[in-house]
């Protein structure tokens, strides 16, 4: 059976080195620290139609970590966020992307900020987009 979009993202996004499992879940994130999401938000997913018949499709959807909440945390899950952000981009120069046909990039569209906290725990977003071309 083919994979969806969204399994082939989390795949790659499980190959980053700064997760520190290394599971990503789909649109569900655990209550505990350094668990991760990727959850799809609604968007247009057509970008361009093309003369042939083609499209130029994206997928918009949020990267989110559960995280230890402090001031000390706080300073590291910035961080962290930069860092992902980075990774993602450098992935993205050397055509390093999640295995859908005719992809053409994948990129973060902001920084990562803060979803929610608790006394403890913070969920950080960090939305992201990918675009692909789909035959006709």
């Amino acid at each position: 059976m083919e994979k969806s979009k969204m399994e082939l993202i989390k795949e790659f996004i499980e190959t980053c080195p700064l997760l520190k499992n290394g599971k990503v879940n789909v649109d569900y994130i655990k209550d505990k620290p350094q668990s991760y999401s990727i959850d799809e938000t609604p968007v247009n997913p057509v970008l361009q139609n093309y003369a042939d018949g083609g499209r130029q499709i994206q997928i918009q959807f949020d990267f989110s970590v559960q995280a230890n909440f402090s001031v000390l945390e706080n300073i590291k899950n910035s961080k962290f966020c930069d860092d992902f952000t980075n990774w993602i981009y450098e992935q993205d120069k050397i055509g390093n992307l999640p295995k859908i046909e005719g992809i053409n990039w994948i990129k973060c569209t902001g920084r990562g900020t803060i979803l929610q906290t608790t006394e403890t725990t913070a969920i950080y977003v960090i939305p992201m987009q990918v675009v692909y071309d789909e035959d006709f």
